[in-house]
């Protein structure tokens, strides 16, 4: 009799919610979402045997104009989840990273991070140029007057999302150099990255394919 009135009960409150609205999250603005991707991944940490090699500046130096990728596009040969569950939400991110990279955008100052400057491809150019010319008037030697405190500096795309706003899609690269930036060398390093909207950060997905480049 107990287990009859149960099942009443729970078939009443079944019915009696026919219709009712599900709760699902909204995607947020575009340039809200993307600044919160750029901004979780200029502050993922590296490995702890990345950080014994060396300590990647908290300060960052963000290049203006977005950089849409090596290659202009991203695709299968690039992006590959370990887990295969997120293969067709990294395929709908890629396919809009491609839309929204057709042409380069202008990054502006609403990221999330301690401490950061914009330069302009101009800049950029000129230091990569005289790399190892630390002399007055040199475009290296003006770059580091132009931001002494800082070492490192990035180009990124405009980011692909999913449906859902779940995965994102992004290219980046990123080139640092020491304290004597115009004399020891400026190292370089770029590639796509993956990630995941988890517990309200955007984290790294593993990638089966390894297809960063180095200088």
């Amino acid at each position: 009799m107990k287990k009859l009135i149960l099942l009443s009960t729970v078939l009443l409150t079944i019915a009696s919610c026919t219709g009712c609205a599900v709760h699902v999250p909204q995607p947020e603005p575009y340039e809200v979402a993307a600044y919160e991707v750029y901004s979780d991944l200029l502050q993922q940490q590296p490995s702890w045997w990345e950080r014994l090699i060396y300590r990647r500046p908290a300060e960052v130096l963000i290049r203006v104009e977005t950089e849409p990728g090596r290659d202009h596009q991203a695709n299968g040969a690039d992006v590959l989840p370990e887990d295969e569950r997120l293969k067709q939400a990294v395929d709908e991110a890629v396919s809009d990273y491609v839309k929204r990279n057709g042409s380069v955008l202008k990054l502006q100052r609403k990221f999330d991070l301690p401490k950061y400057d914009l330069i302009t491809t101009t800049e950029e150019r000129a230091v990569l140029k005289d790399e190892g010319k630390p002399q007055a008037g040199s475009g290296c030697w003006q770059f580091t007057r132009n931001h002494p405190d800082y070492h490192r500096w990035v180009e990124l795309s405009a980011v692909g999302f999913n449906k859902d706003q779940t995965v994102a899609v992004v290219y980046i690269v990123e080139w640092e150099g020491g304290a004597q930036l115009c004399e020891r060398g400026i190292f370089g390093t770029g590639g796509y990255r993956m990630l995941q909207k988890r517990g309200g950060w955007w984290r790294l997905i593993k990638n089966q394919i390894f297809s960063d480049w180095t200088t």
